[in-house]
């Protein structure tokens, strides 16, 4: 079975409009449950929604990603060592929350669900979106 990764935008969008997810993304989630997917939000994301939610950027937050534990295949995927490993090997990525991000993916072992087409070209990972 397939495992995927949820980028900051990716999630956020999935919580609160779902039309804003690109085809295959939104085909992930929606079939993930069905078919016993797993779909982890890494830690890195959860403080970055904190982040953008402080900032006024959203009005989602930890009681919004609490429940889709509960309710989704959504999994909270904790920050681990081997995930500090991965992102000290990942230099080229500028962004400290991209740069987590893509080390929880690699880790893991999944596809990263994200829109970033800087990621996607990267080839660090298997992004779907489109």
């Amino acid at each position: 079975m397939a495992e995927y990764v949820l980028d900051t935008h990716a999630c956020l969008f999935a919580l609160a409009s779902p039309r804003k997810l690109g085809r295959r993304a939104r085909s992930v989630l929606e079939g993930a449950d069905r078919l016993g997917e797993t779909v982890w939000l890494p830690a890195a994301v959860a403080a970055e929604v904190v982040i953008l939610r402080e900032l006024g950027r959203t009005e989602l937050g930890l009681p919004v990603l609490q429940e889709a534990f509960e309710t989704t295949s959504w999994r909270f995927l904790p920050l681990d060592l081997d995930q500090v490993d991965e992102f000290a090997a990942l230099g080229t990525i500028r962004d400290p929350f991209d740069r987590l991000i893509v080390a929880a993916t690699r880790r893991a072992g999944a596809k990263l669900i994200s829109r970033d087409r800087a990621l996607a070209e990267s080839g660090l990972v298997d992004v779907v979106w489109s």
